[in-house]
């Protein structure tokens, strides 16, 4: 019964920061990053929503791939020697028929929201040579998501490489081009008969016959130029250069524009392999890139919690760093951390629901949980089917101002300001819990109790801005990191 009655003061602290809008909010969890069969998944909407219900989740944030296109190409003549390998993606599934099919899933089954966003390969480089033997295909999991983009042909534009549609001519066409004009000598050779001599005993004769072997060749290295080459574009960031940062970033600042969020998907993962393709070997890999999040700006969110450990988020790391830049005013936004699912199959169900991130709404729409996404207003959440860790309060008041995850709450130098943190253990297996209070990258304090931690600490603002988090732990595998609270200056 403690867990359910701080979860309303939870939600009465929410009200009353929201008051003047007169909203009431409401406790949503979701998974973030699932794929279904109309890109890399694996199962179909129903049956990701049938798991979904069976596990007390209100919401699926669906990311299918943009666009999963891999190319290398041959300079000088680029288009010519291109070779491609395509998976999956609704490029390939289609746009509308993707939007199509998650209004159908929500008219059979509204219990389950999904939201219907994209994951965006912004760009990859090749490194090495066919002609060395190895080639390494590098960044390629770099990637993002993008929520609130529904228009289709918005979609099918948002700066991605190997997309059509955002490709631009560059000097790369005129070299593509060149190919093409083989086309003219071809056809005349085809069409003229030339003058050939002949011996025929003592005397030479000349017999006129067309170049049919070279003129063909060239006719056809013309057409295949012709074919291969059209429209003579490139991408903005081609794959043959180290484009650093830019090609992500110009994603996140066109999602901005548009009125989207854009989340940077398992910041600190690692992925390799490789493979053989006749005498050569191709490598692939993505380093871990948590760094990348402290040199690009204006994205909304990033995976914190996900399967594989993060380093980002710990006390003093990348995050707080970034945080505080944001309270010292280097930054125009803070960015949010999510719980990453990066679910594929729903397989035995194990699994699926274990990493989460719970959203506060006004209500269980779209554009609600997107607002949310957007202010902070979540936390990632890390559980078991049977037991989870509860935010049950999280917020900083002043005077007669509050501020919950996520907002900011304004003070006068020399006013007491209360912290009140609640986090409670619901179900057998999450008992033990550790929570601590980070404050500007620096722990604070920590409190432990078996089912629940409810404390206030209480200091008096100097006026130096201040950033104020917790991260709670129970027994392995249950973790909950809240988003961060501001306290500045009026």
């Amino acid at each position: 019964m403690k867990s359910v009655g701080c979860a309303a003061l939870w939600l009465l602290l929410l009200v009353t920061a929201a008051g003047a809008q007169g909203q009431e909010l409401r406790r949503v969890p979701a998974l973030v990053h699932v794929h279904s069969d109309r890109s890399t998944g694996e199962n179909s909407y129903e049956e990701l929503i049938g798991v979904a219900r069976r596990r007390g989740l209100e919401a699926l944030l669906i990311t299918e791939e943009q666009i999963l296109r891999i190319e290398y190409d041959v300079p000088p003549f680029r288009a010519l020697t291109r070779v491609a390998h395509d998976e999956r993606s609704i490029f390939v599934t289609g746009v509308e028929r993707y939007l199509e099919r998650i209004a159908e899933a929500r008219r059979i089954d509204p219990g389950v929201l999904l939201i219907a966003g994209v994951e965006v390969l912004p760009h990859y480089r090749w490194v090495g040579s066919p002609f060395g033997g190895t080639m390494i295909l590098r960044d390629h999991q770099k990637n993002l998501h993008v929520f609130g983009v529904t228009d289709p042909a918005l979609i099918r534009r948002l700066p991605s490489v190997a997309n059509p549609y955002t490709r631009r001519y560059a000097w790369q066409s005129l070299l593509d081009v060149l190919p093409v004009l083989l086309l003219i000598p071809g056809v005349v050779l085809l069409a003229r008969r030339g003058k050939r001599p002949l011996r025929v005993g003592p005397a030479i004769v000349f017999v006129r016959r067309r170049r049919w072997l070279l003129g063909g060749v060239l006719v056809a290295v013309g057409a295949a130029g012709a074919v291969r080459g059209w429209p003579f574009t490139v991408d903005r960031y081609p794959s043959w250069e180290d484009a650093g940062l830019a090609p992500q970033q110009t994603l996140i600042d066109e999602v901005d524009r548009l009125g989207g969020a854009t989340m940077w998907s398992f910041p600190e993962a690692f992925d390799e392999g490789r493979r053989r393709i006749g005498p050569i070997t191709v490598l692939w890999r993505t380093d871990s890139h948590g760094d990348d999040l402290l040199r690009t700006f204006r994205y909304t969110a990033f995976g914190a919690i996900y399967a594989d450990r993060t380093r980002f988020v710990e006390p003093g790391g990348g995050w707080d760093r970034l945080l505080t830049e944001y309270a010292a005013g280097e930054r125009s936004r803070p960015a949010w951390a999510t719980g990453e699912a990066g679910a594929h199959s729903i397989g035995t169900a194990s699994g699926f629901g274990n990493i989460q991130t719970v959203f506060f709404a006004r209500e269980k729409t779209e554009a609600a949980v997107i607002d949310a996404f957007k202010r902070g207003c979540m936390y990632a959440l890390q559980r078991l089917p049977e037991s989870t860790l509860i935010l049950a309060d999280f917020s900083a008041a002043a005077e007669d101002a509050i501020a919950v995850s996520g907002g900011t709450l304004k003070a006068r130098e020399g006013t007491p300001v209360e912290v009140r943190i609640a986090v409670d253990a619901s179900g057998k297996g999450a008992e033990g819990i550790r929570v601590t209070l980070i404050r500007n990258g620096a722990i604070l304090d920590g409190w432990s109790g078996d089912t629940s931690v409810h404390v206030v600490h209480r200091e008096i603002f100097d006026g130096r801005p201040l950033v104020f988090r917790i991260d709670a732990r129970g027994r392995v595998p249950h973790r909950l990191v809240s988003n961060p609270l501001f306290v500045v200056r009026p």
